[in-house]
């Protein structure tokens, strides 16, 4: 049997993906959609390592191709272990049940035997994981692939082809924004303005730099060579350095860009280590300047800085596959790139079609309207008749609404139980439907809830209590029962169910649970997992 287990997506709705090459740090990126349309020129395949969309990933950081699942990311391989565990769990538990169900009325006249089963369990939530992007997205603009690297890589992850000078043209776009609010500061804030200038002007070379390197370290990757260290400061030893490779990345610049780009190079040393103040060095390369005098900075000339650079990265990109890329010369691409789907800012309350589910539009209103419908957010209490959901939702059918309520039971939201001449049956909620539909239903979190609530229990513990009261832990936090409950059935989950009270009816879904040092450790984990949930 194969089971097909969905990686957690990261907010933008990006995967994780982790390079099988040991040697290509940091190895860990991410992979998006495709933007809706895209259309791959005939120009732009030349450059491609593979065909977009196939069954292959390359590593943006080195060029490796390997098979897509040899890029499964190590927490993925670990929450597909873990969902598949909690899957097999509730199947047996679920297995046991109905075996001993049926006992106690089949002994009920027995002198000899007794039989009385203990109250039903709930599911427990099904794992959670928290995934986060990364700071550097992109579209691969020979492809139309979205993805996400650590500052810069080599390649795009989908069709292969080097990504370098797109990775360049985006520090062009954000330090012509730093340019621009330079430019917009007022009268008297001068000083403010020339700071920014100046932190632009020297983004550009850092920029500048770590990409000569890059490409220099993955050209001589199998060769051993001196450590560069700063030689991609000073256009000779980046020439020297290049000429091992033989390539000049500076050949088509003229003696007067030539001639500029130093300037700015040197230019960038006294903004950076000498606060802006010429020196002696600086004097001798610039004409008009002066020992002492602050060094002049003008918006237009960061821009040219930029540019010039530009033209040596398209050179190195072009190297790296043996042809230009036919977008060379095309305007720069907009700031904030959003990814093709997914996207919600944090701020943003999410609605029914964010929620990642297999949940069909009814069955996603049947399961809002439950949340909702809760007062407690406790699941052992939040129940409904099939005729109150049938009232709830007029402009249904029947029909409808049993097969919503049969995807809700399928996917771990209620449980159902069916009687004679019952068509919609009763159904119980589980944690896992507060868990998911509160985001929409009141705008918390549970799952964020649950990482606060765990830090405070484990500061209980480590205070010597060996009893953990919900009451008091509810009282400390200030959130109403509503929001505390759902959050409280999740660590719980966590916790080993001969240490939880089984006692039903109570204000909150356990009157009091203990730990030991096992439950600490899954307590532990799950709080490790939840970090980022909140932010």
């Amino acid at each position: 049997m194969n089971l097909a287990v969905q990686f957690p997506r990261t907010p933008s709705g990006r995967t994780y993906r982790y390079s099988p090459n040991a040697n290509a740090h940091p190895r860990h990126f991410l992979i998006g959609d495709v933007v809706e349309g895209y259309e791959v020129k005939q120009e732009a395949r030349a450059r491609m390592k593979l065909e977009p969309r196939s069954n292959q990933t390359v590593c943006p950081y080195s060029g490796v191709v390997a098979s897509d699942d040899e890029f499964t990311h190590p927490d993925d391989r670990q929450a597909g272990i873990d969902t598949v565990r909690h899957a097999v769990e509730e199947d047996m538990r679920a297995l046991v049940d109905d075996m001993f169900k049926d006992l106690g009325r089949k002994f009920s006249s027995s002198k000899s035997i007794s039989f009385k089963p203990g109250p039903k369990r709930s599911p427990k939530p099904k794992p959670h994981f928290v995934r986060s992007d990364l700071l550097r997205e992109l579209v691969c603009d020979h492809c139309g692939r979205d993805y996400g690297v650590f500052a810069i890589a080599l390649f795009c992850p989908d069709c292969g082809a080097p990504n370098v000078r797109l990775h360049f043209q985006r520090e062009r776009t954000l330090v012509g924004a730093q340019v621009d609010l330079a430019e917009a500061q007022g009268e008297g804030l001068e000083e403010l303005a020339y700071r920014l200038l100046g932190n632009a002007h020297e983004d550009v070379l850092t920029a500048f730099e770590a990409t000569l390197k890059t490409v220099y370290l993955h050209g001589v990757r199998n060769t051993p060579a001196k450590p560069p260290r700063n030689d991609f400061q000073n256009i000779e030893k980046a020439k020297k350095r290049f000429a091992e490779l033989g390539i000049d990345p500076f050949q088509h610049l003229t003696p007067r860009e030539l001639t500029k780009l130093e300037l700015n190079i040197q230019k960038r040393h006294v903004i950076g280590h000498n606060l802006g103040v010429i020196d002696p060095k600086f004097a001798d390369h610039a004409q008009e300047a002066k020992v002492g005098e602050t060094v002049h900075l003008v918006a237009s000339d960061i821009r040219e800085f930029a540019t010039l650079c530009q033209n040596v990265v398209d050179d190195l990109d072009a190297w790296l596959v043996g042809a230009t890329s036919p977008m060379v010369g095309q305007e720069l691409p907009p700031l904030l790139v959003a990814s093709p789907a997914h996207t919600n800012s944090s701020h943003e309350p999410l609605s029914l079609e964010d929620l990642d589910v297999r949940l069909s539009g009814l069955a996603r209103q049947v399961a809002l309207w439950f949340a909702k419908k809760s007062t407690s957010g406790s699941h052992q209490d939040t129940t409904a008749e099939g005729d109150e959901i049938v009232a709830a939702f007029p402009d249904a059918t029947e029909r409808s609404i049993e097969k919503a309520v049969a995807e809700l039971e399928e996917e771990g939201f209620v449980t159902a139980s069916g009687g004679i001449g019952r068509r919609i049956p009763f159904i119980f909620a589980t944690a896992d439907l507060f868990a998911t539909f509160d985001p929409v239903a009141l705008g918390t979190d549970p799952y964020a809830d649950a990482g606060e609530l765990i830090a405070r229990i484990l500061a209980t513990v480590e205070g010597g209590e060996e009893s953990i009261d919900p009451a008091k832990l509810h009282e400390g936090l200030g959130w109403e029962l509503r929001r505390f409950n759902p959050a409280l059935a999740i660590v719980i989950a966590h916790v080993d169910s001969r240490r939880v009270s089984d006692e039903y009816g109570g204000e909150y879904v356990a009157r009091y649970f203990c730990l030991l040092p096992e439950d600490e450790i899954a307590l532990e984990r799950l709080a490790e997992r939840l970090k980022g949930r909140s932010q």
